[in-house]
């Protein structure tokens, strides 16, 4: 079974290698202040994970004053997890039962999150997970911010730089000083 995830996940690499070639976007600097749009996505790991997510979208629409915000967690499962099943209604996820053969999103969900073209796209995941990948690479979002890491650099406009093991909290942390002071192009 691992040999088969293995070659699908190097075929969705490839594919994502030429979407990345493909997709022609324009980057676009933006800041809170005058972005209207964002777009988050991020791995469903454990309940603190997705607690600090939620604080995040929460403090996006209350404090920032954001209208438009989309999010969609990948769970790394046939099933939504049982510690998100209520918050299903709020937010967007997929599952491995979404994926096709190279292991990107074909929901509903994913079409229509690729579709936005996001003032600012955020990255919460770690690792490299071929389906939001995928859907980083088929963005057209003006702005995207991830992770810093040297597979991450052709997916990116700006990365936060800080150990794997560091808490999603700290790469918020980061992320919300960066959007705050960045001057706009």
């Amino acid at each position: 079974m691992k040999l088969i995830e293995n070659i699908k996940n190097a075929l969705g690499k490839r594919k994502i290698d030429k979407i990345l070639q493909s997709n022609k976007r324009r980057l676009k600097v933006v800041n809170y202040s005058n972005a209207k749009s964002i777009g988050v996505i991020y791995p469903v790991t454990t309940t603190d994970y997705q607690y600090f997510i939620n604080k995040f979208i929460d403090y996006l629409r209350e404090e920032v004053g954001f209208k438009s915000i989309v999010s969609i967690g990948y769970c790394d499962t046939k099933k939504i997890p049982n510690f998100i099943i209520n918050q299903s209604i709020k937010y967007q996820y997929f599952t491995k039962s979404d994926l096709n053969r190279n292991n990107f999103g074909i929901s509903k969900e994913v079409k229509d999150f690729i579709k936005n073209d996001f003032e600012i796209l955020i990255d919460f995941s770690r690792d490299n997970i071929n389906p939001i990948k995928h859907i980083i690479a088929s963005s057209k979002s003006g702005l995207k911010i991830g992770r810093h890491s040297k597979e991450n650099e052709k997916y990116f406009d700006f990365m936060v730089e800080m150990e794997k093991t560091a808490p999603v909290s700290q790469f918020i942390n980061q992320v919300n000083t960066f959007l705050k002071q960045v001057k706009p192009n």
